[in-house]
């Protein structure tokens, strides 16, 4: 069947007319004998339209076929690329948010490296064994003997509860400042 030009033998509009104009004027032999009665009858213009029909069952028996084969030949092939694409896309999907996460992480690392910069101080483990805790004036004076110095590296209070207890140490380390150093305490 070619779809092109194929027409139903009987062709009903798909229409709901619900006023008084008949859906058939009757039979006429020819387009001759249509025109004179639209002329004699009726006031009407001539105009070309778009209008919906019923199909018949030789045309849909057609549109079945061809359906079912959408269904049995092609709907597999495209599923199967569907599938193929969804994975690709789950895989890309997963790069991307691991290419984010590293991003966020090394944004993250040039940040505090940028800060320690900005700072400009690094952290230094200091050896015991050359480094001593001094308390003087409620506070702790931290001194390190580096690159043959002694060398004040770190001052803290001394905490209420501590006090106390480097009572005596505080006044000896007090008065050995004030000897040798009368003019840093003034």
């Amino acid at each position: 069947m070619n779809k092109e030009f194929y027409r139903p033998a009987n062709i009903e509009f798909d229409v709901a007319n619900s006023s008084q104009c008949p859906d058939n004027f009757g039979l006429f032999e020819n387009e001759k004998s249509v025109n004179e009665f639209i002329g004699k009858n009726l006031i009407a213009i001539n105009q070309g339209i778009s209008v919906n029909r019923f199909m018949d069952n030789i045309e849909k028996t057609e549109l079945r076929k061809e359906y079912q084969d959408l269904l049995e030949l092609k709907m597999p092939l495209l599923e199967r690329e569907l599938m193929k694409a969804t994975a690709a896309y789950e895989e890309a999907k997963k790069e991307l948010a691991d290419a984010k996460e590293l991003v966020s992480a090394t944004t993250n690392e040039v940040k505090t490296l940028a800060i320690e910069v900005k700072r400009g101080t690094k952290s230094i483990e200091l050896d015991s064994q050359f480094t001593w805790r001094v308390p003087f004036n409620g506070r702790f004076y931290f001194y390190t003997y580096i690159d043959k110095n002694l060398k004040l590296c770190k001052i803290s209070d001394i905490l209420e509860y501590e006090k106390q207890e480097i009572f005596n140490a505080s006044y000896q380390n007090e008065e050995f400042f004030n000897n040798n150093f009368p003019a840093e305490n003034e």
